[in-house]
């Protein structure tokens, strides 16, 4: 919708019809976020998706990634047994480099709180319910974190698209 200039008289009639432009203008603007909403957390799905399968990790990958649609907006989830291992690294080899690790409790020797053999110079062999093998860790894949960087770099773009 494009810049408009109304010109109405100031009687009843005149300010009735800019109530109803405003009321139409008002549905536009709620459309739009919408339109808006939808495409971001479609972006920030595809982004995740791709990042994910991408990912090096030696145990199972059984991340599922949705989009699912909330009463005002879009929220980005993945699910599974392995997205925190794949989006923040695990193992002394690997699991340092994601720039807000700390934050979310996440890093070397947190998983499970410090036991188990994630320091273990040799490494370790994963269950074979977890996919067997044996590793000394994965590096941070960052799936979500670069998704939300890609929302962010494309969103003065998407928004002149929507709102044009």
């Amino acid at each position: 919708m494009s810049r408009k200039k109304i010109v109405v008289p100031l009687s009843e009639s005149g300010i009735q019809k800019i109530q109803d432009e405003l009321t139409v203008y008002r549905k536009w603007q709620e459309e739009k976020a919408r339109e808006l909403a939808e495409r971001l957390a479609a972006l920030g799905a595809t982004v995740a998706s791709i990042r994910f399968s991408r990912a090096i990790y030696t145990g199972k990958k059984d991340v599922h990634v949705t989009v699912e649609e909330l009463p005002n907006g879009y929220k980005v989830k993945a699910d599974g047994e392995s997205v925190l291992f794949i989006e923040f690294g695990s193992g002394v080899t690997y699991g340092y480099g994601h720039p807000e690790a700390g934050e979310f409790g996440m890093g070397p020797g947190t998983y499970p709180d410090g036991k188990g053999h994630w320091n273990d110079p040799k490494g370790w062999y994963l269950p074979k319910s977890a996919g067997g093998g044996h590793t000394f860790g994965n590096p941070p894949a960052m799936p979500m974190y670069e998704a939300r960087k890609a929302i962010e770099q494309e969103l003065p773009k998407i928004v002149k698209e929507v709102f044009r």
